[in-house]
């Protein structure tokens, strides 16, 4: 009884000493809203950063321009309003004394190669293509397969349309590639690919398919925007392991018909570096943002003259080259390219859309041409 008592008495002297926390000291960061919109459409940046010296802002909001400056206020935390800003979805990060900060106040976030960027959206009709909607959601995968080329296990992300698992047709199939410095989910977040592509289906106006989103960047050095295929070791596992994955694993037509291939900026190029040296395996072909540099394009009229006068090329029943407007760092590179097409007599279609070099383009991108596939 003796020894009860004495636990007894230990367990709660414990249980006392446990529940007396030492006092925490309440800051302007518990109740801190990071990026608030205002009735005008404004945004609101703040950050808790008592001890920093400097804080920048930046985003795609800001059209290429330098990063917005932060001001300090006496209780530690940093302001500063950008706008007002048409209605869209917007990535940002901020960058405290000199280091990319992610806003910890802000779950909705971009992945891309280099880490982790913020989003925030200001509502409006122009959002509405790429809401979250009450509507039948397909499905996002993140898939794992083995490389042959690169002999390593590489990771993709594959969505499947509303119905696909009680379905028994085969599917067209969309390969839609990102661009330099963002990997295979980068289309699934700031993209908002899965929901676009969700509504559209709810409103009659695009055919079920596959979109399988592989990860452009390879651990294997190469020359991303050369040209031709074989300098780049994405191109060669696409070819290689991608294609031959997803046919044997989903549910997926072969046919020419039912292949589509779109990227945009570095994902570009690789769409143009497959599909125009193999273009019997494809029927749209979608590059947006992108154009060869001039030397690659000396290259390609020198070297390369048989794969631009393959007639191959013009039985592509969609060839759809889109840029960002004139505010597009690609536009240059781009005319120069639809030129050579021009002159090797290649057809395509040509349209530009507000937003510059950045996914306020590219979505919209995705929006128009996802009806015109497979039709």
């Amino acid at each position: 009884m003796k020894k009860l008592i004495i636990c007894l008495s230990l367990l709660a002297t414990g249980l006392s000493q446990a529940q007396n926390f030492p006092a925490r000291t309440p800051t302007p960061n518990d109740t801190l809203v990071s990026a608030r919109i205002l009735s005008d459409s404004r945004l609101r940046f703040s950050i808790y950063a008592p001890k920093a010296t400097e804080v920048t802002v930046n985003g795609d909001f800001l059209a290429g321009q330098p990063a917005a400056s932060l001001t300090k206020q006496a209780n530690g935390v940093w302001t500063t309003t950008i706008g007002p800003l048409a209605p869209n979805l917007y990535t940002y990060d901020f960058t405290v004394d000199g280091i990319k900060t992610f806003d910890p106040k802000n779950p909705q976030y971009k992945e891309s190669l280099n880490g982790l960027s913020n989003l925030v959206t200001i509502p409006g009709k122009e959002t509405d293509y790429l809401s979250e909607k009450n509507v039948p959601h397909g499905r996002v995968e993140i898939v794992w397969y083995p490389s042959a080329s690169l002999g390593i296990t590489r990771r993709m992300h594959v969505y499947t349309p509303p119905g696909y698992e009680k379905s028994t047709a085969k599917l067209p199939v969309l390969y839609l590639l990102h661009g330099g410095g963002d990997n295979d989910a980068s289309w699934m977040t700031v993209g908002r690919a899965n929901f676009i592509l969700d509504n559209l289906l709810a409103e009659g106006k695009m055919k079920p398919m596959l979109v399988v989103m592989p990860a452009g960047h390879t651990p294997t050095p190469g020359i991303h925007m050369g040209a031709g295929p074989e300098q780049d070791p994405f191109c060669i596992d696409f070819l290689g392991s991608v294609m031959p994955f997803i046919e044997k694993q989903y549910r997926v037509s072969t046919r020419r018909e039912d292949r589509a291939i779109a990227g945009l900026s570095m994902g570009g190029i690789q769409v143009l570096n497959i599909a125009l040296w193999h273009p019997e395996k494809f029927n749209y072909v979608i590059p947006l943002s992108t154009g060869y540099f001039p030397p690659v394009i000396k290259e390609l009229e020198e070297k390369y003259q048989a794969v631009l006068k393959n007639q191959e090329i013009n039985r592509i029943n969609l060839l759809w080259i889109a840029m960002g407007g004139p505010a597009d760092i690609a536009y240059q590179n781009n005319k120069n390219m639809m030129a050579l097409f021009d002159k090797n007599q290649i057809k395509y279609q040509y349209v530009e859309v507000p937003g510059g070099h950045s996914f306020l383009a590219w979505r919209n991108n995705l929006h128009t041409f996802a009806p015109l596939l497979f039709r």
